[in-house]
């Protein structure tokens, strides 16, 4: 569905965080007085009072719309959004409205995780090499306020909630990851997996992917209209070892050149690679290598913190799945290494990292410390993991653990079980780390 389409139409916009009142702003601008539903609540926001209805009211209004515009926090299980399917009620998004309105400038990034790094990548390399290019979707910056610049492109990082909604694919998109996420909102894996690809369900030209052989490439590769090319980087040239990155015909990267650590944050950077190569045709490959040095990493993504013991400690709050705790100790292969590990449990399988640890390399032994609802289950299911009552103490016992040298947290799980945030459970790390000072005897 494009903007023009609302033109003299009831329009509902469903929720009022930040892309709900986004919504609001760009249709205003295009001459479309929407209103807002908010449900779930009674009270509207005071600065919403013209414009916006809650509790029951909501509900009545979204049923009688032309069209909802719906916030990506609405999940697809709501009691809500199944019955406005029963009543055939249109449903769209402020993703979706704007992609119709520019699929031919954007290269879109999607996976559970790597997203956001890779997103990142791609839009540092595009403005490295002299192409405007805006960041959007990226922390939360809907995609209307982050497309005012006018750049020739836009890099979109699309969570699930927001591809599940979506009836129009970019020009370019990526997948860069896909395992169990996010499940209650989705309904299921199943479901997740096929919201989560509906990203390149409605003909991209070209899709990029980690591995033609593998089995994303088989979930990505049924969904695809004949005419979308699927792409590896091997096919570009680039390879990805734990030594670096080597493009054939061009150059390398060794991994100490650059800022990202582990080797899958390699492969999000062939990723990169191979999406600039094929949006821009004839860019400098060299000169993207180049640029591929200069990249400073996210926060909060196995970013090194500064501590006063002398060991390595690592924020990687944003590592809620136990996939990327295995990702975040591989780049610590041959090291000791105590883990901080759990909060509050989305019933995700630990299987990935129980079967990782018991396949490590004892002289890099790894001490767990867990916490929380998912640290409990955690030590149930791995042996001689120590169960903190709090994150507080948790920190304490990592400080005080002797013979390790990197201080990971990596906790596979969200921190809802006592913090308000991850940037809150990354504060607290970060406090413990600057507190430290003498290394633990027997190091």
């Amino acid at each position: 569905m494009r903007c023009e389409e609302l033109a003299g139409r009831s329009v509902v916009v469903w929720g009022a965080g930040r892309e709900g009142r986004a919504a609001v702003a760009e249709l205003a601008a295009r001459g479309v007085r929407a209103t807002v539903a908010l449900t779930g609540v009674e009270d509207v926001p005071a600065d919403l009072r013209d414009v916006a209805v809650a509790g029951p009211a909501a509900l009545d209004r979204l049923a009688a719309a032309d069209v909802v515009v719906k916030s990506p926090g609405v999940p697809h299980t709501a009691p809500e959004f199944l019955r406005l399917r029963e009543l055939g009620v249109p449903v769209t998004s402020l993703t979706d409205l704007w992609l119709h309105d520019n699929a031919e400038r954007v290269v879109a990034v999607t996976g559970t995780k790597g997203k956001s790094t890779t997103a990142g990548l791609v839009h540092h390399l595009l403005e490295a090499t002299g192409v405007p290019a805006a960041l959007v979707g990226n922390g939360g910056t809907p995609v209307t306020v982050g497309d005012r610049s006018g750049a020739r492109v836009a890099v979109a990082e699309v969570s699930s909630y927001q591809a599940a909604d979506l009836t129009c694919s970019p020009r370019v998109a990526v997948v860069t990851s896909l395992y169990p996420e996010h499940l209650p909102w989705h309904g299921g894996y199943e479901r997740y997996v096929a919201d989560k690809l509906n990203l390149v369900a409605h003909g991209p030209e070209v899709v990029v992917v980690p591995d033609l052989a593998g089995d994303l490439a088989d979930l990505v590769a049924a969904r695809l209209s004949p005419a979308t090319r699927l792409v590896d980087p091997p096919e570009l040239g680039l390879a990805v070892t734990d030594e670096g990155l080597a493009w054939s015909g061009v150059g390398a990267v060794p991994a100490g050149e650059v800022a990202l650590r582990g080797r899958h944050n390699l492969a999000n950077l062939a990723l990169a690679l191979a999406a600039v190569t094929l949006l821009e045709d004839g860019t400098d490959r060299s000169a993207l290598l180049a640029a591929a040095q200069t990249f400073a990493p996210l926060a909060h993504r196995l970013e090194v913190v500064p501590s006063g013991d002398g060991r390595v400690w690592v924020d990687d709050s944003l590592a809620t799945a136990p996939e990327s705790v295995v990702a975040a100790l591989e780049t610590y292969a041959d090291r000791p290494v105590v883990l901080l590990a759990g909060g509050a449990d989305r019933g995700l399988s630990f299987a990935p990292l129980v079967h990782y640890l018991a396949r490590r390399d004892p002289a890099a032994r790894v001490s767990t410390i867990a916490v929380g609802p998912a640290g409990a289950r955690l030590a149930r299911e791995l042996d001689k993991v120590r169960l903190a009552p709090d994150f507080a103490t948790a920190l304490t016992w990592a400080s005080g653990t002797a013979q390790v040298e990197v201080v990971l947290l990596s906790p596979g799980a969200p921190s809802f079980d006592e913090f308000a945030s991850f940037e809150e459970r990354s504060a607290a790390f970060r406090a413990a780390a600057g507190r430290s000072s003498t290394a633990p005897s027997g190091r």
